[in-house]
């Protein structure tokens, strides 16, 4: 499951990711991510994602390809990302996505995330 809140203020879009995400559920995730950001308010700058991966299990190596493949995409490589979990194996698979992108980082916490996002 996931949820996704824009903080129009910060310029942040979070996501919220909790349990196994299948593949359907990963595309209604995209068109939703798409959405927001399409919708997000203009501004002088792209809105940068926050991803909370803390209550995510460990994903398929599908859905992690998937991910992977979005955080590539030419639409997507211009946005700063950041990702956070306690989690070790879910860091290990965030690490995985991100590998590719220099401005994507995975961080321990959210206020870690935040600072980093904000730092523009």
């Amino acid at each position: 499951m996931h949820k996704l809140i824009n903080h129009n203020q910060e310029r942040i879009i979070e996501v919220q990711l909790t349990g196994l995400c299948s593949m359907e559920e990963f595309r209604i995730f995209t068109d939703e991510l798409r959405a927001a950001i399409a919708s997000f308010p203009p501004g002088d700058q792209q809105p940068a994602t926050l991803y909370d991966f803390t209550d995510a299990t460990i994903q398929t190596q599908e859905v992690v390809a998937a991910m992977k493949a979005l955080a590539e995409h030419p639409a997507m490589i211009h946005r700063r990302v950041a990702m956070y979990t306690e989690g070790v194996l879910a860091r290990r698979q965030a690490l995985r996505i991100s590998e590719n992108r220099e401005n994507m980082r995975v961080f321990k916490s959210r206020v870690e995330a935040i600072e980093w996002l904000k730092t523009v």
